[in-house]
């Protein structure tokens, strides 16, 4: 059974739970925080309806208590000895609670010794028992209680009235001591007072209500301006991401740009430059071996020639070092793989030191100015490094699943302390830096554990392939 009443119930939600999930996240917090409102309103009307309603009552139940203390409670002592009272104080109580001498409705009255009533206007329930209830018990504690609801079996004349009957219990005590001897119930008809309560429960609704709309309106203002501002933000930050995109293409253009007239100029140097000294030094050389060799050459000459030929070696050294760090024209056609593997191969061509690779997750497009700048990292990395390290262990990786990550780990001796190396290679490395958060990459310099050195350099996937042009 049940599960043919859920998707019954199931169906009229469907509409509102997607018109929940349509809403933008500032519409919800505010859907949310309205249906808050609402429901504490609610509460607050309900709550200060009670509240009133009891004031009114006790009010009320004050007025009829002091009534029953200074012309009932006398001619009720008589109860302290004996179970019920004289027919003279009974004609009394009815003539003192009849309307026109109390001044009120009253359609009942009862005086109670227990739970048995042994006097009232309604004779036929004289001397019957009726079951206890918690405002009688609460009266024969020492407390006036008033009430509107009439749910005793003594209430049915009173029930059926069909009108708004306010039912007072007040303790009545032995006169000179707070000994409570009797119980005073009166209902009397409250129309007039029902209808006091009502105003005030309006009045109050009102005052809630418009508490609670003027909330909502600084809400709706303060949420829809937030929205506004969030509109504004969320403009701004595409607009400076755009930006930043554009800063970083024009990095790579320049970048590129300054990387062939490198390139170009390392191709003179080799054309120009470095073959006229070479063959001057050949030249130079040769000379030397015509004439017998510096043993028959004259000091002086012999001195000219000597410093003639250190300058040329210390020019052509100079150059190959200068050309060294220029990337070379072949990797623009090489993966981005292929070209960090060619500075490696270099390095290890010159310097007879092994470097172990891991590649993972490399892209295989990549722009140039990338791939260069790459070239270089790997291979002054590896210069700097080894001038401080024994170079025993290097260890080259790279990856690229979320992030292009380039590391070169060396597992050695260290020359000097860590944080002194760390500061001198990030010195060293300031122009390679520059260029690399050109690109929106980071280099660190890192020393984790002792005999432990690590260079990194990092760049944003997203950034990477801005730089095309």
């Amino acid at each position: 059974m049940s599960a043919n009443i859920l998707p019954r119930f199931a169906v009229p939600l469907t509409p509102i739970r997607e018109w929940w999930q349509s809403l933008e996240r500032a519409r919800k917090l505010t859907a949310a925080v309205s249906l808050a409102v609402v429901c504490g309103v609610v509460y607050a009307c309900a709550f200060v309806a009670s509240q009133i309603e009891q004031a009114f009552c006790h009010k009320a139940a004050a007025s009829t208590a002091l009534y029953m203390d200074s012309f009932v409670e006398p001619l009720v002592q008589e109860l302290t000895t004996n179970a019920s009272l004289s027919a003279e104080n009974r004609q009394t109580l009815e003539r003192l609670l009849s309307p026109a001498s109390i001044g009120k409705p009253v359609v009942a009255f009862r005086i109670w010794l227990g739970d048995r009533v042994v006097f009232s206007n309604q004779s036929e329930i004289v001397g019957r028992r009726f079951p206890d209830n918690a405002d009688r018990e609460r009266a024969f504690l020492g407390d006036v209680v008033g009430k509107f609801e009439l749910n005793g079996e003594e209430d049915v004349q009173e029930r059926a009235l069909k009108a708004p009957i306010l039912e007072v219990y007040a303790p009545i005590r032995q006169t000179g001591t707070n000994r409570i001897i009797a119980l005073a119930e009166t209902s009397e008809l409250a129309v007039d007072l029902m209808r006091e309560i009502r105003a005030a429960q309006y009045a109050s609704y009102v005052v809630i209500a418009s508490t609670a709309i003027g909330l909502l309106l600084v809400l709706f203002s303060l949420t829809d301006g937030l929205h506004m501002r969030i509109g504004e933000l969320a403009l701004q930050r595409a607009a400076h991401e755009q930006f930043r995109k554009r800063m970083f293409k024009a990095n790579g253009h320049v970048l590129e740009m300054n990387e062939r007239n490198l390139r170009r100029l390392g191709q003179q140097l080799h054309a120009g430059p470095l073959q006229l000294a070479a063959l001057a030094l050949l030249k130079l050389d040769a000379l030397c071996d015509q004439e017998g060799g510096l043993d028959n050459l004259a000091s002086t000459r012999a001195a000219d020639i000597d410093v003639i030929r250190k300058a040329l070696k210390d020019c052509l050294s100079q150059i190959r070092n200068v050309s060294a760090g220029l990337a070379p024209s072949e990797i623009e056609s090489l993966s981005l793989a292929e070209a960090i593997s060619t500075a490696v191969c270099l390095y290890e061509l010159r310097t007879a030191m092994a470097v172990s690779c891991d590649f993972r997750d490399l892209p295989e497009a990549a722009p140039y100015p990338l791939k260069a700048c790459l070239y270089q990292f790997v291979e002054q990395s590896l210069a700097s490094a080894l001038r401080h390290t024994a170079g025993e262990s290097v260890h080259l990786s790279a990856t690229g699943s979320e992030a292009l990550r380039i590391e070169i780990a060396y597992e050695t001796e260290l020359s000097r302390s860590s944080s002194w190396l760390t500061e001198d290679i990030e010195l060293s490395s300031e122009s390679l830096r520059h260029q690399i958060e050109a690109l929106g990459g980071t280099l660190v310099v890192l020393s984790p554990e002792h005999g432990r050195l690590e260079i990194c350099a990092s760049f944003g996937l997203g950034d990477m392939g801005n730089t095309n042009g």
